[in-house]
C-alpha cells in the first residue's frame, strides 16, 4: 500500500534521487514516478521543480543543525570548533547535497524563492548564538561575535569548497585541512584578532 503523499515524501525521494544520479536527474517527473503517482500529483505540495529542490534544502539544513547540537563542550570556541568539523564532514560525505544547497546557486535562488539568506539563516544563527556565548564568557578576548561567527562558518566553508572543488586530495591531507585552517581562524578569534572596525 502506497504511503500518503506528503512535502516531507517528497522531498525525499527528490534527496534519494540527487544523491544516487546528481542534481541534474531530479524532476518533479523522476520524482512523481518513483512514489508511483503523475507529476501534476505532486503540486499539492510543491509549486516547481525549484521548490522541490528548496525542500530537499530544508530538510538538509534541519539536519545539519541535528549535527550542530549534538556536539557540546563547556568552552563555547570549542563549541564553534566542533560545528566547523561538523560542517566540513557533512559536506565532504554529502557532496552532491552541499553543491545543491549552497553551490549550485541558480537551481535554488529565484524570484525570491529560496532565497539564500533566508535558505542558510538557521545555519548562521547557529554560529552567532555560540559566538555570543563565547563573547560573554570573554573567551573571545575583544572579537566582535558576529565577525567570529561568520570566520568560523567562512572557514568550514571554504574547506568543503576546496575538497569539493581542488584536486582529489589523500582523507589524511583533507583532515589536516581542515583542521589547520579552523584553528588558525579559532586562534585569531582567541587573541583579539577580529575585533569590530
Amino acid at each position: 500500500m502506497r504511503q500518503p503523499l506528503t512535502r516531507e515524501a517528497i522531498s525525499k525521494a527528490a534527496r534519494d534521487i540527487l544523491v544516487a544520479e546528481g542534481l541534474h536527474a531530479v524532476s518533479l517527473r523522476r520524482v512523481a514516478s518513483s512514489l508511483g503517482v503523475t507529476a501534476p500529483a505532486l503540486y499539492a505540495h510543491v509549486v516547481d521543480k525549484r521548490d522541490l529542490l528548496q525542500g530537499i534544502a530544508e530538510q538538509e539544513i534541519d539536519g545539519l543543525l541535528d549535527r550542530f547540537r549534538s556536539v557540546k563542550s563547556d568552552d563555547p570556541v570549542e563549541q564553534l570548533r566542533r560545528m566547523c568539523h561538523e560542517y566540513v564532514d557533512y559536506g565532504i560525505r554529502n557532496p552532491d547535497l552541499f553543491r545543491a544547497m549552497f553551490l549550485f546557486r541558480p537551481e535554488l535562488t529565484s524570484e525570491g524563492r529560496g532565497d539564500r539568506t533566508a535558505l542558510t539563516a538557521a545555519i548562521h544563527e547557529a554560529f552567532i548564538a555560540t559566538a555570543r556565548e563565547a563573547a560573554e564568557r570573554h573567551s573571545l578576548d575583544g572579537s566582535d561575535p558576529g565577525l567570529a561567527a561568520l570566520t568560523a562558518w567562512t572557514a568550514a566553508h571554504g574547506v568543503v569548497t576546496v575538497l569539493l572543488s581542488g584536486p582529489p586530495l589523500e582523507i589524511e591531507l583533507q583532515n589536516r585541512l581542515a583542521e589547520a585552517t579552523i584553528n588558525a581562524a579559532l586562534t585569531g578569534m582567541r587573541h583579539g584578532a577580529l575585533v569590530a572596525a
